[in-house]
């Protein structure tokens, strides 16, 4: 049982429990892929700390791929590998029922793993902090937010496209530390927040000054890192969209599978359309990468997350992801005729979504 799972038991039980999340050590591994790094146009206001002004005044700092002539499938197991772990159940003398995952030495105690175990696991989350060791809070954010990504995708997959993901994530606490593992592991990329190696499946990011950021940050390198374990090298639209899906996405929608607008971002999609500044759907789902980072790379990212946004946003949208998803689980890293697909599989074809696409944006400024 992972460490998100035995803390969703403890908190559906009301049980109190050590929460310390211990930094660990990642194996290195020279860098194939340099693939993605963001920070992002805006962030969730998912709290009252930090405002929604402030947040959309972080700079962006976008991303640089050093693209592999190969697609690199990152290796995967059954969902029904489920790590080995304990659950023990105790009172104290003043009959307070407590919950451990390690036997209790001067208590009696009783196992109950049996009761609340599951019987398959989508990921492995290694999440480590190889300088301070990571805030308690923060620690456990990111796995939540992790295995709510996770559970969000696996709900519209078929089970047997499910794979289980080794995910390592990686955060730095100081500038200095994270240039220097940079420099090491991904040293064509320049000023950046946050990067992903398919190598050794990592996501790295630098800890920002609210933990939203970071948190932010952390969720759109470690949709990449799903990404690739379930369906290898996708199209960067699909990448890069659901990567941004994510990062914007309020945890407690999320669970409850709510989709989450950004009028931010459809506010600025809507005034470069009305400037003539933004190509049809179809001609952006055939850019291929070196020409989609060719372009303005704040109009691509936005555009990447509105596709996804809006597919999630109606029922034949999410009847078409579905079967999206389905197709590139089952033919990993092969290139996808976007259009062809839309036509094919979207009721009225590309060109209805496209009608629909551009209504938002306009509605957004009405």
């Amino acid at each position: 049982m992972s460490l998100p799972q035995k803390h969703w038991i403890f908190d559906k039980l009301g049980i109190q429990f050590d929460r310390t999340q211990p930094a660990t050590n990642t194996r290195p591994s020279a860098d194939a892929k340099v693939d993605d790094h963001y920070q992002p146009l805006t962030k969730s206001p998912d709290s009252s700390v930090v405002s929604q002004a402030l947040l959309q005044s972080v700079n962006k700092v976008f991303e640089q791929h050093d693209t592999p002539s190969l697609c690199l499938k990152v290796p995967t197991r059954s969902v029904s590998t489920v790590d080995k772990t304990s659950i023990y159940r105790w009172t104290d003398e003043n009959g307070q029922v407590h919950f451990s995952d390690s036997k209790p030495k001067q208590q009696v105690s009783r196992e109950v793993t049996h009761r609340y175990a599951s019987g398959k696991q989508y990921f492995r989350l290694n999440l480590s902090s190889p300088e301070q060791g990571l805030p308690t809070l923060l620690g456990e954010y990111l796995e939540r937010d992790v295995n709510a990504i996770y559970g969000y995708l696996s709900d519209r997959m078929e089970p047997n496209h499910l794979r289980q993901v080794d995910l390592n994530l990686k955060v730095f606490n100081t500038p200095h530390g994270f240039e220097a593992y940079r420099l090491e592991h991904a040293p064509s990329l320049t000023s950046v927040a946050g990067f992903y190696t398919s190598r050794n499946n990592e996501a790295v990011v630098m800890r920002q000054a609210h933990d939203q950021q970071t948190r932010a940050i952390a969720r759109h390198e470690a949709t990449h890192v799903i990404n690739a374990g379930l369906f290898g090298r996708s199209p960067i639209w699909f990448n890069e969209g659901m990567a941004e899906y994510f990062e914007h996405y309020d945890y407690a929608k999320l669970k409850a599978g709510t989709t989450q607008s950004n009028p931010y971002i459809l506010n600025y999609l809507a005034s470069l359309a009305a400037q003539k500044g933004l190509p049809s759907l179809e001609d952006y789902l055939q850019l291929s990468d070196t020409q989609w980072r060719a372009n303005d790379p704040k109009a691509m990212y936005a555009m990447a997350w509105s596709i996804i946004y809006l597919l999630q946003s109606h029922q034949e949208g999410e009847r078409f992801t579905r079967k999206l998803l389905s197709e590139m689980a089952e033919n990993p890293c092969t290139t996808l005729d976007a259009v062809s697909f839309w036509d094919n599989h979207y009721q009225g074809g590309l060109a209805k979504f496209e009608r629909r696409w551009q209504a938002t944006l306009q509605k957004a400024v009405d």
